[in-house]
């Protein structure tokens, strides 16, 4: 069955300027490409792009910094020189959720907010799996190496129903599942899950506490996290997304959300 990578992850921003400025100048990603009436932005991530649009009358989102709020969590990136970008960003003034630390599965990472409160994380190193599910997507992942830049890797979710999520992806979009971390040391029950299409990952968070479903939502006009975007023949997409039981936002033909509010839209190329 054909996989159908992220193709771009779209952002609603305040101030086009500032957030391209962040990106390009903080981040390090290349230089944007910004449109004809100046409204919108993209930038190359390396496996996949991010698109800004602008909205300076946005509304904040009630997106929390909770593990446990189901839908959209953070963007991952991968890096080289993690301790040297944070220390960068610090110089900055850039606001930071988690200092540079060894990580569980074997990993470095550091979380950060970029300038409309999107989470945003780096990850040097290759996981550990403590339970692998496909070596052929573990050791393809493994073997595309660490870019100089910063390069797009995933974003992460939580969900309520683990095995709904899979057969989502799996039947939707042609996500494997690579492996799982088993945080056995948290009381939470917290699993980690690695889902892989091309080079682009969704990272499943699920606990065995309750979660909480999020006050964002698709249709509403809030700056931040929009949506991921997937490519392909639109109808096609749309109908096996539909089939695996993610619903169509009202009024967008190609912008769906599935069980747990995470929204994906469709398009014929970006």
């Amino acid at each position: 069955m054909r996989s159908y990578p992220i193709a771009a992850v779209d952002l609603v921003v305040r101030d086009l300027e500032r957030s391209v400025a962040f990106y390009t100048d903080h981040l390090g990603l290349p230089e944007a490409t910004v449109s004809a009436d100046g409204g919108a932005a993209l930038l190359t991530a390396g496996s996949a792009v991010l698109r800004l649009r602008e909205a300076p009358d946005a509304a904040d989102s009630g997106w929390a910094p909770d593990d446990l709020q189901k839908g959209f969590r953070h963007i991952g990136f991968t890096v080289s020189d993690i301790d040297a970008r944070a220390a960068a960003l610090h110089a900055q003034g850039v606001r930071f959720r988690m200092e540079p630390k060894d990580a569980y599965g074997g990993v470095r990472i550091a979380f950060f907010y970029d300038p409309d409160g999107v989470l945003l994380e780096f990850v040097q190193g290759q996981l550990s799996y403590d339970r692998v599910h496909d070596q052929g997507l573990v050791d393809a992942a493994r073997a595309v190496g660490t870019p100089a830049a910063p390069s797009f890797d995933h974003v992460a979710v939580t969900v309520e129903d683990l095995d709904m999520t899979i057969r989502t992806y799996a039947d939707g979009l042609g996500f494997g599942v690579a492996g799982q971390l088993i945080r056995d040391d948290d009381p939470r029950g917290f699993v980690i899950t690695y889902l892989h299409a091309g080079r682009t990952v969704l990272e499943v968070f699920t606990y065995d506490e309750a979660k909480q479903d999020s006050p964002w939502s698709a249709q509403k006009h809030t700056a931040g996290f929009r949506d991921v975007v997937f490519t392909g023949e639109v109808d096609d997409i749309v109908r096996r997304l539909e089939q695996a039981g993610v619903r169509r936002v009202a009024d967008e033909k190609a912008l769906l959300v599935d069980s747990d509010g995470f929204p994906l839209r469709v398009e014929t190329s970006l």
